[in-house]
């Protein structure tokens, strides 16, 4: 039977999340006390599950803007999950508004809400100049607070007017992937709470394999906890997470899949190094600012980290992908 703590779906509950305690605690607070908070990270570390969470036990509203590429699309999942509120309103009347004056009528739908939070998540999706302008109204006017989730910080702040809101400041938030020690903690947490056969050996092979990224940890407890052994859960996490990543990596554009693929030849290059392997592989020179910008992108989007000057991929499993 699959453990709780290893269910690969986002959790709504601190039960079954592992640590960040500290962290859902200072976003509850900052969220009390007015403030918006942006939780910014790689994927698959936990910042949906932070905000369904926090959205849980503050009673508010969670809107996952993943689909989402419009104004109207995010205020039509707003009235879905006003109607499982039951709070009064006539909802043939509003769609009419919003399919004709969708700002104005998001507005309106957000006063009404009252001092009830917001949790939108991946909000980078939302590619409107008018959430700004939306947002901007709400902070003024109304008694509604977010949490902002986005794993392209760059694009966040962009759609969130630069980090602020008519002067007023929205507090960024790394979510980083967990150390070695703390991947081990959780599979030995998973193993307690699971009673599953998990030596020692194994869990330091996944936590350095799978350098902290939960979703990957998560899949393999997952395995393990219905009897995969350790190998065969290896071998099924990695073609799931290749399937994703690849997914990723075909969306970006021939600059950026060529700085990935050169980081996966060098270890820990500067960006010298890094400019030099990515043009061989492309077989053409790249201008500097051609290239500053593809990295800067790689970087916000936390694809790719800068450490002291040198820069590595964040997910292992981009090198897994890029390898041949």
């Amino acid at each position: 039977m699959a453990c709780s703590l290893f269910d690969p779906y986002p959790k709504d509950s601190r039960e079954n999340f592992f640590d960040r305690e500290n962290l859902i605690n200072e976003i509850e607070k900052l969220v009390d006390a007015k403030f918006w908070p942006l939780l910014i990270g790689p994927k698959r570390v936990g910042k949906t599950s932070i905000v369904k969470i926090v959205v849980r036990e503050l009673d508010g509203i969670y809107l996952d803007a993943t689909g989402v590429n419009s104004l109207k699309q995010l205020g039509g999942q707003l009235m879905s999950q006003m109607e499982s509120l039951k709070l009064t309103f006539d909802i043939k009347v509003l769609r009419l508004e919003l399919e004709k004056r969708p700002v104005l009528t998001l507005e309106r739908l957000l006063s009404s809400l009252g001092d009830r939070v917001i949790g939108i998540d991946e909000i980078q999706n939302i590619a409107t100049p008018w959430l700004s302008s939306v947002l901007s109204t709400a902070y003024n006017t109304a008694r509604v607070r977010f949490i902002f989730t986005g794993s392209m910080i760059g694009l966040s702040k962009i759609l969130t007017g630069g980090g602020k809101l008519m002067g007023r400041p929205i507090l960024e938030k790394e979510v980083s992937p967990m150390s070695v020690e703390e991947s081990i903690q959780f599979l030995e947490e998973g193993k307690r709470r699971c009673k599953l056969e998990l030596t020692r050996a194994e869990m330091e092979d996944v936590a350095l394999n799978y350098q902290g990224i939960t979703g990957w940890l998560t899949y393999y407890g997952n395995l393990r906890s219905i009897g995969y052994d350790h190998e065969m859960a290896k071998s099924e996490v990695s073609k799931i997470a290749l399937r994703v990543v690849k997914g990723e990596y075909e969306r970006l554009g021939e600059v950026e899949r060529a700085v990935l693929k050169a980081l996966t030849l060098l270890n820990h290059p500067d960006w010298k190094s890094l400019k030099k392997v990515t043009e061989a592989l492309l077989g053409r020179e790249i201008k500097d600012w051609s290239f500053s910008h593809a990295l800067k992108q790689l970087v916000n989007a936390r694809i790719v980290r800068k450490v002291n000057d040198h820069y590595e991929l964040v997910d292992p499993m981009y090198k897994e992908l890029l390898k041949t």
